[in-house]
């Protein structure tokens, strides 16, 4: 089952914006480094494409406010299974970091 939404342009009247898909995850991670706001004012990016120990890569990194770390990766076309357990196994890594990584 897919999951529907819509963004909408709110002015005299609402207008329902018309979606388009992307070309490549890449083209999403470019506009996201490029003005972060896309995902949150209080994010600030401290690393692209950072290798793990487990042998991945984890598309964005970033830090909050409050010192927490939080793992941004991408996916276009890969099943709930399989994101989630990439995403599992990047922040067990995330987990291991200590303060000099």
């Amino acid at each position: 089952m897919s999951i529907q939404h819509a963004i909408w342009k709110v002015g005299d009247k609402p207008t329902a914006l018309t979606t388009s898909r992307l070309a490549s995850e890449q083209l999403l991670e470019e506009m996201i480094v490029t003005d972060p706001r896309i995902l949150s004012n209080e994010w600030m990016l401290i690393g692209r494409q950072e290798r793990t120990t487990h042998g991945g890569c984890i598309d964005l990194l970033a830090i909050a406010p409050d010192g927490s770390l939080v793992l941004i990766e991408l996916k276009r076309d890969r099943t709930p299974r399989e994101t989630i357990a990439q995403a599992l196994d990047y922040a067990s890594w995330i987990e291991e970091l200590t303060s000099e990584k």
